[in-house]
């Protein structure tokens, strides 16, 4: 329970940071949008030290059950945008990531709790396949929530409405450009942890539940990657798609999870 209590503080650090973020969108001000990157990078910290201690107990990566498995994706998603927001100068992206971080982390601490104790060895590829697997989902994430923002853009200048979310966000050419070099790089980092999946030694059937999961979100990862190198379609259709592509993998991950049981790990002892 002492580790949870870094979560709860974390999640509490993520709503602060969304409450902020949403003043940062109407306030014009830079200052206002650092201040979003500082309170989330705050709350990060303490969702780092919730893994390091969980890690510590269970003496593995914290992706063992369901409630470390959605931690462990918000995470991820959190520090996609620490990466992100910085490299872009689109610190006010968080508006947009704090909110759905704290959702996350929300449910991860509704979820049943299964006491750490003595476990089987899981070996570095399952570790490893699961830990790219989420991050390269965190990397979708950062890029729908460009695609967020390019949408109110677009929408805003095709209405000839601009109202002051249009001067703090960055123009649709920004946004562009970042959500197309960010897809390429979770494509290949999502990629990279699937293909390792190939690689774990199974001791039962098949989990072709998650695999069948898995695929689905490849398949829609390597299509937005070839519409954008092809330009087979518009920009706003691209990151409609990646908005409800995202959408799906947040509705559908928790029941995947529960389902699969490939997180499923019997403790010993």
């Amino acid at each position: 329970m002492h580790d949870r209590l870094w979560l709860f503080l974390a999640t509490l650090g993520y709503l602060t940071s969304a409450g902020w973020g949403l003043y940062a969108l109407g306030s014009k001000r830079p200052v206002a949008n650092r201040w979003t990157f500082l309170l989330i990078a705050a709350a990060f910290t303490l969702h780092t030290v919730f893994l390091y201690q969980r890690g510590q107990a269970i003496q593995h990566c914290p992706i063992t059950n369901l409630f470390e498995t959605l931690a462990f994706f918000s995470w991820s998603l959190a520090l996609t945008y620490l990466v992100v927001g910085p490299t872009y100068r689109m610190s006010i992206l968080g508006a947009f990531t704090a909110p759905v971080v704290f959702l996350i982390n929300f449910f991860a601490l509704a979820a049943p709790i299964d006491l750490p104790g003595a476990m089987p060895h899981l070996g570095w590829q399952l570790e490893l396949h699961a830990t790219l697997a989420l991050m390269g989902l965190g990397v979708l994430g950062i890029a729908a929530m460009a695609g967020v923002a390019y949408l109110i853009q677009e929408r805003q200048l095709k209405r000839h409405v601009l109202n002051a979310w249009f001067y703090t966000l960055p123009n649709v050419g920004r946004l562009e450009m970042v959500q197309q070099q960010v897809l390429v790089w979770g494509f290949t980092i999502f990629s990279a942890g699937a293909f390792l999946g190939f690689f774990i030694p199974h001791h039962g059937p098949d989990d072709w539940v998650k695999i069948a999961w898995s695929g689905v979100v490849w398949c829609l990862y390597a299509a937005l990657v070839a519409v954008l190198a092809l330009g087979r379609l518009s920009h706003k259709k691209t990151a409609l798609i990646s908005v409800a592509g995202y959408v799906f993998i947040l509705l559908t991950f928790w029941g995947i999870n529960s389902l699969s049981e490939a997180h499923v790990f019997p403790h010993e002892g």
